[in-house]
This record gives structure tokens, C-alpha cells and sequence, in this order.
């Protein structure tokens, strides 16, 4: 939780600009991570935005692209990885309002694997 004495750089509350940084997924995150310069909490949000919002949807982008791509080998092949970039896709959505209600509401929810590079990234 931010502390209260914490002030953020963008003129907004921290639970609102940390709110910001997931609302347009990862360009959102880097927009508020070039206007924050002092709340650690806010860009620690921002980074996570970025770095698991973003992963997550680079991820899916590749399913989608090797999808088309084996459509020329394997109907199944097709099939399996278009099935699978939209349960990634709903994973997706799913993070980031997860992400979206807990920066809200003041809480740190660190993603598994985003989430320590964010926590180091923002300490700087």
C-alpha cells in the first residue's frame, strides 16, 4: 500500500495514476512510467503494466501469427493455436482488470513473473 505522505508526480492521487497505468494496457503503463518521477508505488504499477501486460500480449500476437502461418501445414495446427491465443486473450482480459481494481484500491498484487522486475525496476 502507498504510503500517505506519497506524492505523485503526475498531480493525480497514486491509486488513480497507478489505476492509469493499466487502462490502456501496456501504453498506458509507458505513458505514466515517463510522467512519474517520484511515487515508487505508481511506477511499480506502470512497470508491471508494462513488462505483463505487454508479455501477455506478445504472447498472444505470436499465437495468432504462427496460427496463420500453419494454416498452409495443419488445419489442426491452425485450429489448436487459434483456440489458444483466445484463451490467452481471456487470461489477458482477465489480468488486467484484476490489475486495474487492485492499483484502485491500493493494493501491490504482484504478477508471478512481472511482477519482482517491476517491484526492482520501480526502486530505482
Amino acid at each position: 500500500m502507498p504510503q500517505e505522505s506519497e506524492e505523485s508526480s503526475t498531480g493525480l492521487d497514486p491509486h488513480v495514476a497507478a489505476a492509469l497505468a493499466y487502462l490502456a494496457g501496456p501504453f498506458s503503463g509507458a505513458l505514466i512510467l515517463l510522467a512519474e518521477r517520484s511515487s515508487a508505488y505508481v511506477r511499480f504499477h506502470a512497470w508491471q503494466s508494462v513488462l505483463g501486460l505487454g508479455g501477455l500480449g506478445l504472447i498472444v500476437a505470436l499465437l495468432l501469427g504462427l496460427a496463420f502461418a500453419s494454416v498452409i501445414v495443419s488445419a489442426t495446427a491452425f485450429r489448436v493455436l487459434l483456440v489458444t491465443s483466445w484463451v490467452v486473450w481471456v487470461f489477458w482480459i482477465l489480468v488486467w482488470a484484476m490489475c486495474l481494481v487492485r492499483a484502485f484500491t491500493r493494493r501491490r498484487w504482484k504478477l508471478p513473473i512481472a511482477g519482482p522486475y517491476a517491484e526492482r525496476l520501480s526502486a530505482r
